[in-house]
């Protein structure tokens, strides 16, 4: 519509002329701008970022937004700093250390790689750089071993400006079950579950347990897991009684109740009564 314009002197006319016009465009604008933020939420235009904060005693939550979002840990030691899960690269590494130390000046001395997926272990060259002790069972050395460059692909499949890592293996390795830092971090496996080598890392003294990506509010990623034994070694962790009180899980929101467990459960008895 036209705008309204009082009787004037023809130069004035014009000015009000135009400057209807201009309202037009930006009511145009902003309704063109309205409509992209209804389909595209805010969080998808979200910069790719990487938080750190405390949850309790010596424990921090990394929550790793780049790529699709993982959690990670940190356990902040009297004398050392210890790494849970090495992030997605060499870059996310680097900002997961820049984080720490506006925590602390200790050293980091290991980094655990909680199982062999990129999401895990990419971190490790630069880890590895700055003197860390990459720490794995020999479980996860060895899959990594093999199935470093098709996880690397795979990971490049779902997202094409992911780096194409090299392998970089775990400098210390377990037979299974280990502790660091005194006892305080306990590294426990039992069994085949989201990958066959995933851990759990449990914190004794904060009553927390590091779910890894094998506890989390929804099935994620099924290519790499065994369905079979999946439950069984959830059922194994029930049983251990450890007294956790707070589950971080390795995807998703990061917080959850001991009944994460029984929830991934019920989600693992549907999928696989899907799929029949």
């Amino acid at each position: 519509m036209q705008a309204s314009c009082p009787k004037k002197s023809p130069h004035d006319k014009a000015l009000c002329l135009a400057g209807g016009a201009l309202s037009g465009v930006l009511r145009r604008c902003a309704a063109a701008a309205m409509l992209l933020l209804t389909a595209f939420p805010i969080s998808a235009f979200a910069a790719e970022h990487l938080s750190l904060w405390p949850l309790r005693g010596h424990l921090y939550v990394v929550e790793d937004e780049f790529y699709t979002k993982e959690n990670s840990m940190v356990y902040v030691g009297e004398k050392s700093v210890t790494v849970i899960g090495a992030t997605w690269t060499t870059d996310t590494a680097k900002q997961l250390v820049i984080e720490i130390r506006k925590i602390s000046d200790a050293p980091i001395t290991q980094v655990i790689n909680t199982n062999y997926h990129t999401d895990r272990a990419g971190g490790n060259a630069y880890f590895k750089a700055i003197g860390a002790e990459i720490v794995a069972t020999e479980m996860t050395r060895e899959q990594m071993a093999r199935g470093w460059d098709e996880i690397v692909q795979f990971t490049r499949s779902s997202f094409p400006n992911y780096p194409a890592l090299p392998l970089v293996l775990p400098d210390k390795t377990y037979t299974s079950d280990f502790t660091l830092q005194d006892g305080r971090i306990q590294g426990i496996y039992l069994g085949p579950s989201h990958t066959p080598d995933g851990i759990f890392v449990f914190f004794p003294e904060e009553k927390v347990l590091y779910g890894n990506c094998i506890l989390k509010e929804k099935l994620g990623n099924l290519k790499y897991a065994d369905l079979t034994e999946y439950p069984k070694t959830l059922q194994k962790l029930k049983a251990l009684n450890l007294g956790y009180d707070t589950i971080v899980a390795g995807h998703y929101s990061a917080l959850h109740g001991p009944e994460l467990i029984d929830q991934y459960l019920a989600l693992l008895e549907a999928q696989g009564k899907g799929a029949r």
